[in-house]
């Protein structure tokens, strides 16, 4: 359940021109907090980078949402940035 959640905000980063941070962040930390987060899969590699990133830029996410994805330290902060903008296509 919560790999689908991980999976549906990372669907939402955008190739737009702004100032918010690349998808490659946004994806990076993504990883780092759910590995963290979700312990307990021994040393199971269940995230895969690449299309996660494919993911991340095929969809659109306004940068000020990049940005709240890359500070987040947890996943209810995650929820909470994936809240403020649904993800579009």
């Amino acid at each position: 359940m919560r790999w689908f959640l991980v999976l549906a905000m990372i669907t939402a980063c955008s190739k737009k021109t702004d100032e918010g941070p690349p998808c490659s962040a946004v994806v990076d930390n993504l990883m780092a907090v759910t590995k963290t987060q979700l312990a307990g899969h021994g040393g199971m590699e269940v995230q895969n980078r690449k299309a996660m990133l494919d993911q991340c830029e095929a969809h659109r996410m306004p940068a000020a949402q990049r940005r709240c994805l890359v500070a987040a330290k947890d996943l209810a902060a995650i929820q909470t940035c994936m809240k403020a903008q649904p993800p579009t296509k």
